[in-house]
């Protein structure tokens, strides 16, 4: 967990193991069969970056989300497993567009996510701000109404965490992110090559999880929004948004200094919501999620070059 040059992320029905030089991924076919496609290449600017302080925070951001895309986009000419059947209303349908009914689940589980944080974390305190506040006449000042607010959007942010995860889909996903860390549990600190027994033994928490760093910059990020006014869309997203990589720079040094120190005593004190966070992300994989990650890592590792 150590190795800067190890990035990890679930795609579709699989698993992104990179390791140096070399990327693989490994999906379960349809057949029940493990499909493993490797690629090589070079990244000596994400290399370099990732040695710099507060630049690091920045990529983590930005490069999880890349890895995470050009996972499932990769992935996905593997022809994975059909998760989902449907039902019969459910087949005709996605007949009916030519698609497949894990598709058909995919786009739905898309607009519950989007339903989600549009209406959870945006209209919900939107309309605090607008509307109920105003007419309990407390003559507030601005900034008490922007607090207000503020706060509502973070719990609202919290109960989408809790409730995202659910998705049947992202459920999938957040399996997988286990079956990851077991891998890494079992390599350890040297990194050598990993067994299935080896990785059903191991634990599949690790304390060091990048959708749960995601979430807290968000978290954060929109306390920060709180603080800044704008009047003008565009000006808006372009301060928001550095403001998010601004968020995510600062708070990774402290965070990552917390993810290498051993779990005891004042580390597990402040690194208590990070865990929380997760363990609502991250959950117990199935055995053949895990052969995937085994299949994926090995590969990584024995094809890697300096």
């Amino acid at each position: 967990m150590k190795d800067m040059e190890l990035h990890a992320s679930p795609v579709a029905e699989g698993v992104r193991f990179q390791i140096g030089s070399a990327t693989a991924f490994a999906v379960r076919k349809e057949n029940k069969d493990v499909a493993l496609r490797l690629r090589r290449e070079f990244h000596p600017a994400r290399d370099a970056m990732a040695r710099i302080p507060f630049l690091r925070g920045i990529l983590r951001l930005v490069g999880g989300v890349f890895d995470f895309l050009d996972g499932v986009s990769e992935s996905s000419q593997l022809m994975p497993q059909q998760i989902v059947r449907g039902s019969r209303f459910e087949q005709r349908f996605a007949e009916l567009f030519r698609i497949r009914p894990t598709s058909l689940v995919a786009a739905g589980s898309g607009l519950a996510v989007l339903f989600l944080v549009v209406g959870l974390v945006g209209a919900g305190p939107w309309a605090l701000e607008r509307f109920l506040l105003p007419r309990l006449d407390l003559e507030l000042p601005r900034t008490a109404i922007n607090a207000a607010a503020c706060v509502l959007r973070v719990l609202m942010g919290l109960i989408c965490v809790l409730l995202v995860p659910r998705l049947r889909l992202i459920s999938r996903f957040c399996m997988y992110r286990g079956a990851i860390n077991q891998v890494l549990n079992a390599a350890g600190a040297q990194g050598g090559a990993v067994s299935q027994a080896q990785a059903e033994k191991a634990d599949w928490l690790t304390g060091r999880n990048d959708a749960a760093f995601w979430v807290e910059t968000l978290l954060i990020g929109m306390i920060a929004f709180s603080a800044v006014r704008t009047f003008t869309l565009p000006v808006q997203l372009v301060v928001r948004l550095f403001t998010l990589l601004a968020v995510a720079a600062v708070i990774n040094e402290p965070l990552r200094l917390l993810e290498r120190a051993p779990s005891r005593g004042a580390v597990r004190v402040l690194t208590a919501f990070h865990r929380w966070l997760e363990r609502r992300l991250v959950r117990r994989p199935h055995v053949q999620m895990t052969e995937v990650a085994v299949y994926a890592y090995n590969a990584a590792r024995e094809n890697r070059k300096p």
